[in-house]
């Protein structure tokens, strides 16, 4: 699962390593080799200039946001060749939904408004379901686990934006402070994300899990986008007192490893990662460009997927990876070509 998050690209060029030692440690469990080519399937009934697809579970079903005839955005589901409008809290000019994340049952979580608030949601069953919040009326949720644990952030009643969970109907503070936004969670309810001052201040890479948080790094500049169920995190640091550059990384027991970047380039992130330890991500291709591409990192190795049939010009929209190597990228499914 991925979450929706862009990582900001720029500077410099950096070999693969770790922080611990000159070389990458093996992949836990031993990641899946990349496939060499992928097969596009359109996401066909996703419509609106300001559509957009962040997530897919292993049952191919597809979540995000599309534009109405009214030009109203409202949550929706994508499976088998068919969308489904999840629906709103409340109808009105100004109704709006999104859907960031699906389980493997189909739960799917995300945010619509209610009285001009933004509203932490799961949809359920055709069941629509308020979350609540933290006491300021506004939320949203990121993603959902196969136990039904959801995470997010919500509003104080001091206005501070904090991370939460909702499990067994209740949502609670995760005690990570300051302006926090947790990203992910896998089924171990570990919880991945970033906090900071705000979204322009100093952001830094938090690991929580039973009430415990764990800083990932101490670079000015951090953020933590996914976590599978081993462990294995990925995101992307950039250390501004020494080179402003973002680059793509993945911890695994308290050891980050920088993944390099793509020929060329000087900048990448690391966007979601598989059970296999495959990780989706995007990077430039020349210098401060902003010209990216997608990539796979496995095994040591960053794959460009323009060699695999993945267009330069869809990288921007590079959101997930699933158990079966599908990629969700833009408003397509890439199946993968395998070897005969």
């Amino acid at each position: 699962m991925a979450r929706i998050v862009r990582i900001l690209v720029a500077a410099t060029c950096a070999l693969v390593a770790t922080v611990a030692t000159a070389a990458g440690p093996a992949v836990a469990g031993g990641a899946a080799p990349l496939p060499r080519q992928y097969r596009m399937v359109p996401l066909a009934g996703v419509d609106g200039e300001r559509a957009g697809a962040f997530a897919m579970n292993d049952s191919g079903q597809v979540v995000g946001q599309f534009e109405t005839a009214s030009h109203a955005l409202h949550p929706f589901l994508w499976q088998r060749g068919r969308m489904t409008d999840l629906g709103v809290l409340e109808s009105g000019p100004d109704e709006r939904g999104m859907a960031r994340d699906v389980n493997t049952r189909g739960d799917v979580v995300g945010n619509s408004d209610r009285g001009g608030r933004q509203r932490a949601v799961l949809w359920r069953r055709g069941h629509l379901i308020d979350l609540g919040d933290l006491g300021s009326g506004s939320s949203y949720a990121s993603a959902i686990n196969d136990r039904g644990q959801i995470v997010g952030t919500s509003w104080t009643a001091d206005g501070e934006p904090r991370g939460f969970i909702w499990q067994r109907g209740r949502m609670r503070d995760l005690g990570v402070g300051g302006f926090t936004q947790p990203l992910d969670i896998n089924n171990r309810g570990q919880v991945v994300g970033w906090s900071g001052r705000g979204v322009e201040g100093p952001q830094h890479a938090f690991l929580w899990q039973r009430g415990t948080v764990t800083w990932l790094t101490t670079s000015t500049m951090s953020r933590a986008t996914a976590i599978n169920d081993r462990g294995e995190i990925a995101g992307s640091v950039t250390d501004w007192t020494t080179e402003p550059i973002s680059r793509a990384v993945r911890w695994y027991r308290s050891k980050m490893t920088y993944l390099g970047f793509l020929p060329g380039g000087n900048a990448s992130g690391a966007i979601a990662i598989n059970e296999h330890g495959v990780i989706l991500g995007s990077g430039n291709v020349a210098p401060f460009s902003l010209e990216e591409h997608a990539f796979l990192y496995s095994r040591g190795t960053m794959r460009d997927l323009t060699s695999a049939g993945v267009p330069a010009e869809v990288a921007y929209g590079a959101h997930d990876i699933n158990n079966r190597g599908q990629l969700l990228i833009a408003l397509a499914i890439y199946f993968p070509v395998r070897d005969r």
